[in-house]
């Protein structure tokens, strides 16, 4: 199976996935009802919602402005390496746009965009996102741990809708299989290591020696950006921020929608509903059906919403979300003067250069 085959197979399998989660959460739902919600909504919080939601991702592109400035500069007496904030920001906002297109190809697109820009290694820039992930994934651990400690008292719930669910899929493994696997990849490194890496001219060593290792080390400069940068309390800082109007962008619809004061939802609670609604996001192409599902799961159970205002509620955060990517990331390739044939020729480039 070719390479693209195989992805094409991947992504294929996770639209399936997202399809039979968007089906789940669809059920029982009341249209009618949910057309009512929205005609009901209070629309005048789409401003302040649409200005956090700007400003988060503002500073999402300060935060990798700052890791990017700690890359090794070619000159070292030239001084600290200087990155443009519209062009970190337009390639993040290029790279959100792309992953509701093609599912985790926008960070390699980002990546390759701000490289060609500011004339970067490809890898090292990749090493910069690597840490950005790494910093968001420690938050929403945080986050999932304070989830479950504020949901002590809903143990069965936790329970019957997402740990027995995984360990039921975790079961259906077989164990000879696993182990099949493990004896498979032993083999087969035994056989490259004598083969293809011993001899002192193996193909696979002259491939590490000229293209691997260099770019290796460039992605590794960029993962101790977040050591070697002199504004390492600014990282926290903005981590933090961002990740609150995160959260007011969870909360923010649910004053639209007349949910907070009916249903006693607080900014805790939000949190909860996002951090599960987060799950939903990493498990399906742009969260699409399991944002859903879960969301609705967590507000009808937990905190009694009428199934239909729950859809309605998720809907429209994530719906929301994905148009104002969309048309954001638009606007930024057309203001950098680029398309997406350009953005294609230019992670290719990218790639190629650190070869």
């Amino acid at each position: 199976m070719t390479p693209r085959a195989r992805r094409i197979l991947i992504q294929g399998g996770f639209f399936v996935l997202a399809g039979v989660l968007l089906y789940l959460a669809l059920q029982g739902v009341d249209f009618n009802e949910m057309g009512e919600a929205l005609r009901q909504a209070d629309y005048r919080w789409i401003v302040p919602l649409g200005a956090v939601t700007m400003v988060s991702h503002l500073i999402r592109a300060w935060r990798w402005q700052i890791l990017l400035e700690a890359l090794p500069a070619d000159a070292p007496e030239a001084g600290p390496r200087r990155v443009s904030l519209k062009t970190a920001f337009f390639a993040t906002m290029v790279g959100y746009m792309v992953n509701y297109a093609l599912p985790r190809v926008g960070e390699v697109v980002r990546t390759a965009d701000l490289a060609a820009h500011e004339k970067l290694s490809f890898s090292g820039v990749l090493g910069t996102v690597v840490i950005e992930r790494i910093l968001d994934a420690l938050v929403l651990l945080l986050g999932l741990v304070a989830t479950f400690f504020l949901l002590l008292d809903q143990s069965d719930f936790l329970q019957e809708h997402f740990l027995t669910p995984m360990k039921a899929q975790i079961s259906q493994i077989p164990m000879l299989t696993v182990l099949v696997l493990m004896l498979g990849v032993t083999i087969l490194f035994a056989l490259i290591y004598s083969f293809g890496i011993r001899a002192e001219e193996a193909p696979l060593r002259r491939l590490w020696n000229r293209r691997i290792r260099p770019s290796l080390t460039s992605f590794k400069d960029g993962l101790a950006t977040v050591l070697r940068s002199p504004r390492r309390l600014a990282l926290i800082v903005s981590t933090l921020v961002m990740w609150f109007l995160y959260l007011m962008m969870a909360y923010i619809p649910l004053l639209m929608f007349d949910m907070a004061g009916p249903y006693n939802l607080s900014l805790l609670d939000t949190l909860c509903i996002m951090m599960l609604g987060a799950i939903g996001v990493a498990i399906a192409p742009g969260g699409m059906g399991a944002f859903h599902y879960i969301t609705r799961v967590t507000l009808v159970n937990l905190y009694g919403v009428e199934t239909s205002l729950a859809l309605t509620y998720a809907a429209f955060v994530h719906g929301g979300q994905m148009l104002l990517y969309i048309v954001v990331g638009f606007l930024c390739l057309m203001l950098q003067g680029s398309s997406l044939g350009t953005l294609r020729r230019r992670a290719q480039a990218a790639r190629q250069a650190d070869e």
